[in-house]
């Protein structure tokens, strides 16, 4: 007598899984864009603790763009306050403030490519975060209405 499987029975291990890669796949597209998130929130507290440094010093805040996060040159950036290597080295969002005054600011990821491309997360000198990424967090309020 051979040993082996039948066909029945590696279409019902086929079948069960294609049922689990189902489940399992999405889930864990989900929480990788959550750690992306996690990473766009923590540079977003770097960057805010940095510009608080630089308004300590030069009394006001500094405009950041995605090219003097931790610039090269002999130019003042927000990388002379605070390490800011992994924030400007980051793929997945673009960083930039807005709203800047000599009291306020406003620090923005925009999420630069892959799901939920162009979403936002932005955090405030005040510490309160919003956007409009559907996977911001409880931590985050909704989009402000302007």
């Amino acid at each position: 007598m051979k040993k082996g499987f039948t066909l029945l029975e590696l279409r019902i291990v086929v079948i069960v899984i294609g049922i689990l890669a189902s489940i399992a796949i999405p889930q864990f597209l989900n929480a990788v864009e959550k750690g992306r998130v996690a990473k766009a929130k923590n540079a977003l507290g770097l960057i805010a603790h940095a510009e608080k440094m630089y308004r300590a010093e030069i009394d006001t805040y500094f405009d950041v763009d995605s090219d003097n996060l931790n610039g090269e040159d002999d130019e003042v950036d927000l990388g002379d306050y605070i390490e800011l290597t992994s924030v400007d080295e980051d793929q997945d969002w673009i960083y930039s403030t807005d709203d800047i005054t000599a009291i306020t600011f406003t620090v923005t990821a925009t999420k630069a490519q892959g799901a939920n491309s162009g979403a936002t997360i932005t955090l405030t000198q005040d510490g309160v975060c919003r956007g409009d990424h559907p996977l911001r967090g409880r931590d985050c309020t909704e989009p402000a209405d302007d």
